[in-house]
């Protein structure tokens, strides 16, 4: 044992145990212990078999250290010892229906560390974006390396990962570790990412990878393969009053979104304020007084015919819906109710809405800065009481069909715009307006036909005291809302 060079040399529990088996057989006791060998039918390493582990980056062939002297010890003193000195942790895993549940069992007589990942490999047209996501310059593509869950990282989740919604778990082998694929439930119909999850008990990491659909998965494998993971450092685990005050922080966060929930609840009961809702060809002033915005008129159209290219933010968008006549081909929605549970999918007609408006810069100070132009539709409902508030459902595209003409709710054309080349379409839907100017302009939106009725329309970027339920009362949120236009 003595022969064995530093960089190869066992973990120290594992050489304490080694030299105790030894003193054992120096003091001719290994006779008692060959019979308590015979009476362990569950002995998994048996006299004279090639047994070998990870340590580090070595591989340690145990047959090699000391001959049959050190076959002894194996045979009889390591089974319960040296499985779990150089293991990390030991991984038990249940899987139920759509339901995959690993289990670990922490290896505390060893230093948890730190680790780098280094992308040797890129499907091609990838970049590598300097955070662990890795995204293609010429499409949606894109693979991320989640954070690793070290040693300490599992000990706070409990020493558990879950996965659910799962369609299909592929048990395979990565460089020499245990890995598993996992695929969801109707992936190609929700566009939904694959997950590869690489477990390495014998250097104390389980690397989480994610991979958008449209990644072949020979070449995720590929990018894993080519992976390098180093161990940077050394990590320690959790101090017991830093797991307190941890525990205590996420007690006062839940308790502060309970609060938040039980006013968001409040907000939606009482609706939105009679006066914030302001008519056809009325003034809706900003809460700031900034800017006032007045839709003067409307139209509900069928087609986009006659209205240029150049005036929608991206015109592709329309690529696939457009019948020849210009009209709007259906797209199949889906009806969510607030807890995101789907209670309906359907094909659906859609039309678009025309608006006028007229913006007004009123204050030198915002004239400083370029106005928003644009609207969102905000979706509302009937109070008991008759008044309205906002809609709590709401209403999605199947991924599969790459549906983004509703994209935020927000307006699709400008017949204004300035900011057309490059990196300025960011700001496409902004101008500059000197304090006293007024602006008059068209939007257009894609409406569903069936909900021409149930929104109002909100100037983008405003509005934002509604999401304030965790630093403002209901009250408060109500009188600092900057308004609504309604149509009708």
């Amino acid at each position: 044992m003595n022969n064995i060079n530093r960089e190869n040399r066992l973990p120290q529990v594992v050489e304490d145990r080694l030299q105790e088996a030894y003193n054992i057989i120096r003091k001719g006791e290994n006779k008692n212990m060959r019979k308590r060998k015979s009476q362990d039918s569950a002995a998994k390493v048996q006299t004279g078999r090639r047994t070998s582990h990870t340590i580090g980056r070595r591989q340690v062939t145990y047959k090699r250290l000391a001959g049959a002297a050190a076959a002894v010890v194996l045979a009889i003193a390591v089974p319960s010892g040296v499985y779990a000195a150089v293991s990390y942790f030991q991984k038990t895993v249940q899987e139920e229906d759509d339901k995959i549940t690993y289990e670990f069992k922490l290896n505390y007589d060893l230093v948890p560390g730190e680790y780098q990942v280094t992308a040797n490999y890129l499907p091609e047209g990838m970049t590598d974006d300097g955070s662990g996501q890795y995204r293609s310059q010429t499409d949606d593509r894109w693979i991320t390396v989640m954070p690793v869950y070290t040693m300490a990282a599992l000990e706070q989740v409990n020493g558990q990962i879950v996965v659910e919604d799962i369609e299909q778990v592929e048990h395979t082998q990565i460089g020499g570790m245990a890995a598993d694929v996992i695929t969801f439930q109707e992936a190609g119909k929700y566009l939904t990412a694959t997950w590869l999850l690489i477990f390495n008990e014998h250097e104390g990491y389980v690397l989480d990878i994610r991979a958008d659909y449209s990644v072949p998965r020979e070449e995720l494998l590929q990018f894993a393969e080519a992976l390098k993971i180093e161990r940077i450092k050394d990590g320690s685990y959790e101090l017991e009053e830093d797991k307190e005050l941890r525990e205590k922080e996420a007690a006062a966060a839940a308790a502060a979104q309970s609060d938040a929930s039980g006013r968001w609840d409040d907000l939606m009961q009482q609706g939105i304020p009679q006066d914030k809702i302001h008519a056809l060809g009325e003034e809706l002033r900003l809460y700031d007084a900034s800017h006032s915005y007045k839709i003067t008129d409307y139209a509900f159209l069928d087609s986009i015919e006659g209205f240029s290219p150049d005036g929608f933010f991206d015109y592709s968008r329309f690529d696939g819906w457009l019948n020849p006549d210009k009209t709007l081909r259906p797209y199949t929605r889906q009806h969510y109710d607030k807890d995101g549970q789907l209670l309906a999918e359907e094909k659906t007609e859609q039309v678009i809405l025309r608006v006028d408006v007229e913006a007004s810069c009123l204050d030198a100070e915002a004239a400083a800065y370029e106005t928003s132009l644009n609207f969102d539709l905000t979706y509302i409902e009937k109070t008991p009481s008759g008044s309205y508030t906002w809609a709590e459902d709401y209403y999605d595209a199947v991924p599969a069909e790459k549906y983004y003409l509703q994209m935020d709710n927000s307006a699709v054309y400008i017949d204004t715009a300035t900011h057309t080349q490059g990196e300025e379409r960011k700001s496409f839907f902004y101008q500059q307006l000197d304090k006293g100017e007024t602006l008059c302009y068209t939007l257009l939106f894609v409406v569903d036909r069936d909900r021409k009725d149930d929104f109002l329309l909100s100037p983008m970027g405003h509005n934002s005291s509604l999401w304030q339920c965790e630093s403002m009362t209901v009250q408060e949120i109500r009188d600092s809302l900057d308004g609504y236009i309604r149509l009708q």
